[in-house]
């Protein structure tokens, strides 16, 4: 990994810089100093001329954005700018992206997405049409985001959008067609099928009229699954062998296969044959335009999503209008309009135990026929329960008790048909904004938006579905399925409300160039909702009249959960520039934060930077090979932010009424968090440093930033004792540091005059960061949720990494070698750091091949380092799921054979006493051991990868064709997402993507990856 990421650098400035200087005298020209620097949109909107930031900046144009026609910024931006990692969800989960870090993570408690700003308003990136997004600035330290306050500590994404010109209008269809695909499935083994006792699982049916159905007298002298393996949901059964035998599916009369027999026989592709090639449609109409006094932009896209799981999809429509409009010379007003509106519909659970990859990857029979599973998912049996693979057996059954329903799963395809899941979601963003010119420099502008998200949940069990649970409708199941007739609704809504007034100020004198902006903001922010939800896998609630879902139809009455807070800040902001002889910049930023979640008086908080830049090229004498290099270097300060949901403790509601004799009452728990009265946020202090260089008459490009920053004093929940009558307080006492270093090269590497071109540009970043202290009591405090069964945790400890994965490890002696109990099990060390989970190192390579109105452009990205943890391959292995289970051993014998035939699995180590150790153990004894002590360590890997993100061919048709046809350029592409995993560390042998893991700790049963493949149609008029 670290030999491939090095060559990729060096073969590119290497390459770079040969073919540079064989072409650049016979085909450059040269570039304008203005164009050369550039303007970029920086906080608040502002736009500034590049060579006067005083820090990093890396922007990425329309043309690099949306190869892939992409549904949200962050896949946008993966492996195109230094110091962003993308910890992304699968594709396979509609409607959810992952988390985007910026500079790793510093905060012991939080680790969120930096804000992301649309044409200076902050909105949620989920609800933003690519579309129309015309560049992405991405803003990653303090020095870059101070005048956005105490909510810009993770880093902004500042957007813009695309908007019409005056004198033109254009017209644009654009339209894709992808189909997703399963990109990676573990690796399974294809030997063994459904049961516990291998061979001894079958035996040969004997007819009992006494207790059976009638109509089984067909099988008596058939093979089949006898007692317990029937239910028993692992892969430790018989060895497929091709003979004959009584498939679950024949022995009820309603089948189509009703007494018949199947050949016993792996199906190696069944996991990979349930999830289906789905379909996206995305199709998109704009116009833009206007004339010397008005200028705006329209579009509209229609989003039709398909999800590889069957029954579940995604459809979405995007409104946005972009208008100015200029009164006179003096007065014009900008408005922006933002509406989305859409539906999530189907069951995209990726925990543990869930119905489709919970139960693939970590219980399951290898020798199940998916397509028969798919054709009789509406099969019953005569009871009217839903037939299942996962069924008590011939000699359990009796139609009147929990045996006759499915033990622990139902068909997959039944499940996924029938339990309804939809989230419904609009979003809207409104902008409006005028600016007037009081005299020559001066110009003030008052404006106010408003951003809103509401989403509704609604999920329904049908009692055709739950009456197969062998909880449905009682207080004392007997099975292990509990599923009830029921329902849920959750409403959300968050309003964002801001009214702003600046006044900008820009003068030359002579040499000496000033700019300055002063203004004021407030923000009002809400968030309101209620859920009342019944647990539909729980033993206790349910519908008294089946499918009649009313909250008044319950048997516990339903207690809605209502709530409500609201923040404001109260702000004041403003920013200086000077520049002398366009070679020496001075600027700085300073905004104050009254934050009303703050329980004191003492809640009025400053942020700052200073920074100073210096175009060293204008004291050089001119020549062609360095035509720009400017230095730059700044501190800055921002406080963090805390929600008013974290700061405001509340009285909770109950779930349940208290019954006190015939009467109901509702209850409500008593906070149980102190909120220290001197609270104050973080703060985080930063350094930066840094150069930028352009070479070679501006054909190459070349940026290196140097950051160190301290976060003190954070807010974090310390334990109280018992005797207080709270858990714990929130006081001021944690400590982090973060530092690291990022580089970024990029430039035409060839440009001919018949038309070859090839543009690329690679980016690296290493970022460490560091708990320096947690509380005076305490070493260590936990990170978010642990994963279930509690495997591992997040811990924040003091002097180690941030994010230190812990868990239950193999005990070792001092030699690194495995102690090994007598009957050839590992011993085990609880409490064992693994690593952190941030990555040392990360980096993308972007390319783009032109020749004559065809181009080639694709995205590789990488990470070195970082570690994650897999229940999946954990109950995989347990369950008998996975290839290592079923493995030829060093001794030429599968592990599965007996020992004493020469099978099990070889364990190497030394014993309590230090003797060595070397024998083999039975391989189902082996791989259950890790679940029964809760080891970890087999299943830590490694989050290494380099991968090809994106990749885009398209073909711009020759205008000539387009002659008197109102048609001025139409182009056809191929695009493909995530087409290829290249490698990843060699301890993730069943290739989980580290750019797609649903939690931060690893993967919990998650859904699998997809890769996409496309085709676009734009056509402009």
């Amino acid at each position: 990994m670290k030999k491939l990421t090095t060559s990729l650098l060096v073969v590119v400035l290497s390459s770079s810089v040969a073919i540079v200087n064989a072409q650049q005298k016979k085909n450059d020209t040269t570039t304008q100093t203005k164009e050369i620097e550039g303007v970029v949109v920086t906080a608040l909107g502002i736009k500034r001329e590049e060579k006067s930031l005083s820090y990093a900046n890396q922007t990425v144009k329309a043309k690099d954005l949306n190869l892939t026609q992409n549904v949200d910024v962050k896949n946008s931006i993966a492996g195109k700018v230094a110091g962003v990692q993308l910890n992304g969800q699968a594709g396979s989960k509609l409607g959810e992206t992952g988390k985007l870090r910026l500079r790793g993570a510093v905060s012991l408690l939080s680790d969120a997405d930096p804000i992301y700003v649309l044409d200076g308003v902050i909105v949620d990136p989920n609800t933003i049409d690519m579309d129309i997004v015309e560049s992405v600035n991405v803003l990653k330290g303090p020095n870059a985001t101070s005048l956005y306050g105490v909510r810009a500590q993770y880093g902004v994404i500042v957007m813009t959008t695309k908007k019409g010109s005056k004198g033109k209008l254009n017209i644009e269809l654009n339209s894709t067609t992808t189909v997703d695909i399963v990109a990676r499935t573990m690796k399974y083994q294809n030997l063994y099928g459904q049961g516990t006792e291998g061979n001894s699982s079958f035996k040969t049916f004997v007819f009992d009229p006494g207790s059976m159905p009638a109509e089984w007298a067909v099988f008596n002298g058939k093979r089949y699954l006898a007692g317990d393996n029937n239910y028993v949901d692992e892969s430790w059964g018989p060895r497929m062998d091709g003979q004959d035998y009584i498939p679950w599916y024949a022995w009820w009369k309603d089948s189509p296969y009703f007494g018949q027999t199947a050949k016993y026989e792996s199906h190696p592709n069944n996991v990979r044959d349930f999830y289906d090639k789905a379909l996206t449609y995305k199709n998109s109409f704009s116009i833009a335009g206007g004339d010397d006094a008005f200028t705006a932009r329209l579009s509209f896209t229609n989003l039709d999503q398909n999800g590889i799981t069957p029954y579940t999809s995604l459809k979405r429509n995007y409104l946005n209008f972009n208008g100015n409009y200029r009164f006179n010379d003096r007065l014009s007003v900008d408005a922006i309009v933002n509406f989305s509106d859409g539906r999530v519909t189907g069951e995209l659970d990726d925990g543990y135990s869930n119905q489709t990859s919970g139960s693939f990857n970590q219980w399951f029979g290898r020798d199940l026929d998916m397509k028969k599973l798919k054709e009789l998912q509406d099969l019953q049996t005569p009871e009217g329960y839903h037939a299942s693979w996962n069924w008590w057996g011939p000699e359990s059954y009796a139609p009147n008790t929990f045996t006759a329903k499915p033990a622990f799963w139902v068909n997959p395809y039944t499940w996924m048909k029938n339990y309804k899941n939809y989230t419904d979601r609009n979003t809207l963003l409104l902008s409006i904004a005028s600016s007037y010119k009081i005299i020559n420099g001066l110009t003030a502008r008052v404006s106010f938006s408003r951003t809103q998200n509401k989403s509704t949940k609604r999920y329904f069990m049908p009692n055709s579905l739950a009456k197969n649970g062998s909880g449905t409708g009682s207080s004392t199941p007997q099975g292990y399925l509990t599923l009830l007739n029921g329902f849920g609704v959750r409403d959300t809504q968050y309003t964002e409300d801001q009214y702003e007034g600046r006044l900008t100020y820009q003068k030359k004198f002579g040499e000496l160039d000033f700019t300055a902006i002063g203004g004021a903001n407030i923000t009002n922010r809400k968030w309101d909702g209620n859920s009342q939800e019944m647990d539909v896998t729980g033993t206790t609630q349910w519908l008294l009249t089946p499918d009649v879902f009313d909250f008044k139809n319950t048997n516990i009455p339903i207690i809605a959960d209502p709530y409500a807070y609201k923040q404001q800040y109260k702000s004041l902001f403003g920013m200086a520039s000077i520049g002398f002889k366009d070679t020496y910049f001075i600027d700085g930023s300073v905004r104050n934060d009254i934050n009303s979640a703050y329980l004191n008086s003492d809640n009025s908080f400053v942020s700052y930077s200073i920074g100073t830049s210096i175009l060293l090229h204008n004291l050089l004498p001119k020549n062609d090979v360095v035509t720009y290099f400017k230095l730059r270097a700044g501190i800055a300060k921002i406080p963090a932010d805390l929600t008013a949901n974290i700061t405001n403790p509340e009285y909770r509601n109950g779930k349940q009424p208290l019954a006190v004799g015939g009467n109901l009452y509702q209850t409500a728990w008593f906070p149980t968090r102190i909120i220290d009265k001197g609270l104050k946020p973080a703060i985080n202090d930063n350094k930066e440093i840094g150069i930028d260089l352009k070479f070679l008459k501006n054909r190459l490009t070349f940026g290196a930033t140097y950051y160190n920053e301290t976060r003190k004093d954070e807010p974090i929940p310390v334990t109280l004792p018992s005797s207080s009558g709270k858990l714990d307080i929130l006081i001021n006492s944690a400590n982090a540091k973060r530092k690291g270093i990022e580089l970024a090269l990029s430039g035409d590497v060839f440009r001919s005059e018949d038309g070859f071109s090839w543009t690329t540009s690679i980016n690296w970043a290493r970022n460490k960061s560091t708990v320096s202290k947690v509380n005076e009591n305490l070493e260590s405090i936990q990170y978010g949720d642990a994963n279930s069964f509690s495997y591992v945790s997040i811990l924040q400890k003091e002097g180690l990494e941030w994010g230190q994965l812990y868990g239950t490890g193999i005990k070792r002696d001092l030699n690194g070698n495995a102690v090994i109990n007598a009957a050839g099990l590992y011993e085990y060390e609880p409490n064992k750091s693994f690593g952190s989970i941030l990555p040392k190192f990360t980096g993308g390579f972007y390319n783009t091949f032109s020749y004559k109105g065809v181009s080639l452009s694709f995205t590789i990205d990488f990470q070195k380092g970082g570690k994650f943890f897999s229940l999946s391959e954990q109950w995989g292995n347990a369950g008998g799921l996975l290839e290592e289970t079923a493995a030829m051993n060093d001794r030429g014998h599968n592990v599965r054979d007996a020992v004493a035939d020469g099978g099990g699995v070889r364990v190497v180590g030394v014993n309590n006493t230090g003797a060595p150790v070397d024998m083999y153990v039975e391989a189902s004894t082996y791989y259950k051991q890790f679940h029964a002590n809760r080891i970890a360590e087999p299943f830590i890997h490694n989050a290494s990868y380099i991968k090809l993100r994106e990749i885009a061919l398209n073909y711009q048709l020759p205008k000539s064709i387009f002659a008197n046809t109102g048609i001025s350029n139409m182009s056809f592409g191929i695009t493909a997402r995530n087409p290829w995993l290249i490698t990843v560390s060699k301890d993730n042998k069943h290739r989980f993507d580290p750019s797609e893991l649903s939690q931060n700790f690893g993967e919990d049963g998650q859904l699998p990856s997809t890769r996409g493949f496309g085709v676009n149609v734009k056509i402009n008029f």
